[in-house]
């Protein structure tokens, strides 16, 4: 009997806590005033934007399996007699205490914004459409501890848009944003981690800040802050301010694994090829109200590697200037192909950025490298400097190691712009030119011995379109105490001697010893004109003279040798065709002897 009791108990026990759960579940919707949820979630947001919200439509209310509030779409507008948009929201949900709500104070938490769309715009004038909330004025004074808590805040689907009416073509779409934004009090940390779909890649944005009052009301306060995504990362760790001229200071890391990949990505597509390897910067960074300085700077690019200090001045009245100076290891610009130099076109934002960049800065950089390869140069111990002066943009090389000598020279660009070609002056002392003609892979025989070349050449083409045709300009070289290799003056006197065609390989047993040559010669229209190359030795005298058409290889030079004492001989006057180095003599008087 007694057990038939308690199961009698426990079943009603059970059965009228269903009926009061069911109850309570049924009820307490009814008695929640959805004017009040609704009049709350407008006071939040319009708390945290400083605009007018309005919530659109009836909320609903679920209680199982947690009290849970969903509220149609929301609009938030600027406050004044022409209210602008400032966010349209989808749908809102947010977690609520049954009590609170039946008190009539209903506190709203963890809450959820679905499909937002936000809108900053830069008016012609300046101004932000968005407004300082009154938990931000004045800047001097910090809100309550418990003031409009922001609480916990994730964004699915959301979306922002960005309208500069001051930079025409520099809008901003973002979509596909969702995270969260942690925010318990005024008074307590800010974090927040976002991510959106920027081009076809995944981007992550993280930012934490200990005090986020400060910054907001435009003072100093420390933070940290992240981009993520494959082709780039950024990073920053310090003290920051948010102002009309922002203040920073603290340690930046940027890096990029792939040059070509990060281009790509920029342009939505690109066809120009980049050198292999990636990009990286390493340093603490400084700005002051139009100053920015890198210091203890680690910068990687491709193959290149340097260390160095850059200040970045922007002074009214005056162009923006950068000056400092970056030590390299090593720079290698066989791997950038001169197709990467041109632009993608006109229209392209970053040969735009190019070109604005040259005609509005100043610039003052000093170079210095271990090594320079570039083709078949081979510099060492370089140092160099870039200016750039309005339109006028030069590389200067004041000194450096190639062949044995010294090395020295200017590349001046356009001032018409980098499309319309530049100019190139060089000067290569005390050189061992044996070695020099080596590197550039000239066979036949050719000159060798020390002295000094003095190279002027330019072209009105731009770099990536210049072919050998678009070259003027002309060349010196002294040389002293050299030979010819190759090139048996005896036996080539005695072959013209003959009177018949031969080739120039048939004189090559020995080499011709000089103590002087100089050469002169210009460059125009696909033709080096070689105006002069004497060379004067004990055992004889040489001297050539013609045109060499370089665009087909083909040769052109007249000559003479005095290859004895000119009292016992006469010279032996020569005509030099064919293509080198398998050149064609004819003897003169074979060309000029009658039929």
């Amino acid at each position: 009997m007694r057990l038939r009791l308690q199961r009698r108990h426990f079943v009603w026990s059970a059965a009228v806590g269903v009926i009061l759960a069911l109850g309570y579940n049924a009820a307490l919707p009814l008695l929640v005033s959805t004017t009040g949820v609704r009049a709350a979630m407008e006071r939040t947001l319009d708390s945290w934007s400083g605009g007018k919200s309005r919530i659109n439509g009836e909320p609903t209310v679920r209680l199982w399996p947690e009290p849970l509030l969903t509220l149609p779409s929301a609009t938030i507008e600027t406050r004044g007699p022409e209210p602008r948009p400032l966010a349209e929201i989808g749908r809102i949900t947010a977690s609520f205490s049954p009590l609170s709500t039946l008190l009539g104070d209903p506190t709203l938490e963890d809450i959820s914004l679905v499909d937002p769309v936000v809108t900053i715009e830069r008016r012609a004038d300046g101004t932000i459409n968005w407004q300082k909330p009154h938990w931000l004025a004045p800047s001097e004074a910090a809100a309550s501890a418990q003031e409009s808590p922001f609480g916990d805040i994730a964004i699915e689907n959301g979306r922002l848009i960005v309208l500069d009416r001051m930079a025409d073509g520099s809008d901003i779409d973002i979509p596909g944003i969702s995270g969260t934004i942690k925010w318990p009090s005024f008074a307590g940390r800010l974090s927040t981690q976002l991510s959106a779909r920027l081009a076809g890649e995944e981007v992550a944005w993280a930012f934490v800040c200990d005090d986020p009052l400060s910054l907001l009301a435009k003072r100093n306060a420390p933070l940290k802050t992240s981009i993520t995504s494959a082709p780039l990362t950024f990073s920053f760790e310090g003290v920051g301010k948010l102002s009309s001229v922002p203040f920073a200071s603290g340690h930046l890391q940027m890096s990029a694994a792939s040059l070509q990949t990060l281009t790509e990505w920029y342009h939505g597509g690109s066809t120009a090829t980049l050198p292999p390897g990636g990009l990286s910067i390493d340093t603490r960074v400084t700005t002051g109200e139009k100053t920015l300085k890198l210091d203890e700077l680690a910068f990687t690019m491709g193959g290149a590697s340097a260390t160095g200090v850059l200040d970045i001045s922007l002074t009214d009245g005056k162009a923006p200037s950068i000056e400092g100076t970056l030590a390299f290891d090593r720079i290698d610009l066989n791997g950038v192909p001169v197709a990467a130099l041109s632009p993608l076109g006109r229209d392209d934002r970053l040969w735009r950025l190019v070109e604005s960049f040259v005609a509005a800065w100043q610039t003052d950089v000093r170079l210095s490298s271990q090594e320079v390869l570039a083709g078949p140069l081979h510099l060492t111990d370089v140092a160099a400097g870039v200016l750039i002066d309005g339109k006028r943009a030069s590389l200067d090389i004041g000194d450096s190691n190639y062949a044995n000598g010294s090395l020295s020279g200017r590349v001046v660009l356009s001032d018409e712009g980098l499309d319309h070609g530049g100019r190139l002056q060089a000067r290569l002392k005390d050189a061992d030119f044996g070695a020099v003609l080596g590197s550039f892979g000239l066979n036949g025989p050719a000159p060798a011995g020390r002295g000094i070349l003095s190279i002027d050449i330019g072209t009105d083409h731009p770099v990536w379109a210049t072919g050998l045709g678009d070259i003027w300009g002309n060349l010196t070289l002294s040389l002293a105490n050299g030979s010819i290799a190759g090139f048996d003056a005896h036996a080539f006197a005695d072959l013209v001697r003959k009177g018949e065609f031969f080739s120039l390989s048939q004189a090559k047993e020995a080499s011709f010893d000089f103590q002087v040559a100089n050469v002169k010669a210009s460059f125009a229209d696909g033709t080096a004109r070689l105006d002069r190359a004497d060379f004067t030795g004990t055992s004889g005298n040489l001297s050539v003279a013609g045109v060499v058409p370089y665009r087909n290889g083909s040769l052109a030079l007249a000559g003479t040798l005095q290859a004895e004492a000119p009292s016992s001989n006469q010279p032996v006057r020569f005509f030099v065709g064919g293509s080198w180095p398998n050149a064609v003599i004819s003897p003169l008087s074979v060309l000029v002897a009658p039929k």
